[in-house]
């Protein structure tokens, strides 16, 4: 298993799975996102892209949908663990992408309010089945959403947050110490994920990110000979409560 891939762009929003036709909405902005905390944090922009999401009729109306997506890593938190580690886990492992969605026609003018909640729904459940399955892409197993919880954004929408979770396989590590070779059976790094949909004004936003969902602690002991036995502990002293605290304060700051 390659461990660079870890989360990789695992959380970006990217919702090009949809339908997949040609619109003719025009250019899309970037959503607004707090770069001060970004920059604050350790995060480095890794992507903007802009795609076509949908293009669907409902009734006599045709809705076209395109957005941007911005796409963050937590290089801060890489570089600390792959030091912790001696380079044996050497990637990214925190996201954080947003995404602003415009239509046409405007979602909020649509006549009678045709196929406004069927546009909105088709967004969300896209977002979250691209999300999962993107972590999945990159290297995580036993992906699952896992619930709801309640969230409000600073512009006091109250989309609520989807959570996920998943494992990523570490596999094998290996240390040299004293002529010897330790071996140190890694297994998994528990990956959390959160994911809001909401409609701000005539556009949506989609924002979320995956961090590292637990600490990861292991021992393993080696001996040297029949008097002599050596532990060694590894402990990457992660902190998913501020992982946590930091993602979902960058969502409800994304506009």
């Amino acid at each position: 298993m390659n461990r660079r891939r870890f989360l990789g762009a695992a959380g970006v929003v990217g919702l090009g799975a949809l339908a997949g036709c040609s619109g003719a909405v025009g250019s899309v902005a970037p959503p607004n996102v707090p770069e001060d905390q970004l920059s604050e944090g350790g995060w480095t922009k890794t992507d903007e892209s802009e795609q076509t999401v949908f293009e669907q009729s409902y009734g006599p109306v045709t809705v076209t949908a395109k957005s941007t997506t911005v796409a963050y890593e937590d290089e801060a938190l890489a570089a600390a663990v792959r030091e912790k580690t001696l380079g044996q886990i050497d990637g990214t492992l925190a996201i954080y992408s947003a995404s602003h969605i415009n239509f046409s026609p405007d979602l909020n003018n649509l006549p009678g309010g045709v196929g406004r909640s069927e546009v909105l729904s088709e967004v969300e459940s896209a977002a979250e089945s691209q999300f999962e399955q993107r972590m999945r892409d990159n290297g995580l197993e036993n992906v699952t959403k896992t619930g709801e919880t309640e969230f409000q954004t600073d512009s006091g929408a109250s989309p609520g947050i989807s959570t996920f979770r998943g494992e990523f396989p570490v596999g094998t590590m290996e240390y040299e110490a004293s002529g010897e070779t330790f071996t140190i059976d890694a297994g998994a790094i528990e990956v959390a994920g959160d994911l809001a949909v909401w409609n701000e004004g005539d556009y949506m936003v989609v924002a979320g990110g995956a961090y590292p969902g637990e600490n990861f602690t292991t021992t393993t002991e080696k001996e040297l000979s029949e008097a002599i036995s050596v532990t060694v502990d590894v402990d990457l002293g992660l902190t998913p409560g501020e992982y946590q605290n930091e993602v979902r304060g960058l969502m409800a700051a994304t506009e």
